[in-house]
């Protein structure tokens, strides 16, 4: 038998902090998870991965059951993020429109939060690549 204490049991790192926490990027806490590295993306070429997997990831939530409103919305959010990856196949990708786009991904993802964990991760995903956009391919 394993020795090993239940969930509750085993002892938790408690950090004292006084004062405040100033966080200049997105903060994973706890139990979130952030699936795709924004921050290892330094190519045009690498960007268009993240976004196909962020694509897979919209897929797969439309698997799960949903509720007329959120699939609609999810509906949404992935066609901005296809408005996005169309703009990098262009010659000359413009950054904002990239931007706006997945921001307005970003922000319906956010809609969808409460109800949909999965959304949660996307929302923070898309946010971080909607920045990055600008660097990337500027304005």
């Amino acid at each position: 038998m394993s020795t090993k204490p239940k969930k509750e049991q085993q002892a938790r790192q408690v950090f004292n902090i006084t004062g405040g926490i100033h966080a200049g990027r997105d903060v994973i806490q706890g139990d979130q998870t952030n699936y795709i590295n924004t921050a290892n993306i330094q190519s045009p070429a690498e960007f268009a991965s993240a976004l196909q997997q962020v694509q897979a990831q919209i897929a797969e939530m439309k698997q799960g059951p949903l509720t007329s409103a959120q699939a609609r919305n999810i509906e949404a959010a992935e066609l901005k993020v296809t408005e996005a990856t169309d703009e990098i196949k262009k010659p000359q990708p413009l950054g904002e429109r990239i931007k706006a786009s997945l921001s307005d991904a970003k922000e319906t993802m956010e809609l969808l939060a409460a109800s949909l964990k999965p959304a949660v991760e996307l929302g923070t995903t898309l946010g971080s690549l909607a920045v990055l956009a600008l660097k990337l391919f500027g304005l």
